[in-house]
């Protein structure tokens, strides 16, 4: 509904969702979600995402140690927001998730969005 609503998802949003999901278990559905919801921190709409991905993917992929970090580390001064969304993003990548720069087509995403429609069928 988040979504639907073009309501932005906070660093707090991602913890509540991450946080949910590991407490029962479904660990890689917690990763799918917070790069979902990372992504959208970052923008909602596709073109967006694809327009700043190389510029985004550095701080996100680095393999140079500690570089990332410090990059990410200077953004928190213009926006928490997008260094925290970099910082999932980045823990995301570590833990072997391939980062999808279109939420869309997150199995995570496309399940809600599915039961969401199912939900809303059925209430018709």
């Amino acid at each position: 509904m988040m979504y639907r609503e073009k309501i932005q998802p906070d660093p707090s949003t991602c913890s509540y969702v991450f946080n949910a999901y590991v407490e029962r278990g479904f660990h890689s559905t917690a990763l799918e979600a917070l790069q979902v919801l990372s992504m959208r921190m970052i923008s909602h709409d596709p073109n967006t995402l694809e327009d700043v991905r190389e510029e985004y993917e550095d701080h996100i992929i680095s393999e140079e140690p500690g570089e990332a970090e410090t990059n990410i580390a200077e953004i928190f001064t213009h926006s928490e927001n997008l260094a925290a969304s970099f910082l999932n993003l980045r823990w995301c990548s570590i833990m072997g998730s391939s980062i999808s720069w279109v939420p869309d087509e997150n199995p995570w995403a496309k399940r809600l969005a599915n039961s969401y429609t199912a939900e809303m069928t059925a209430a018709l």
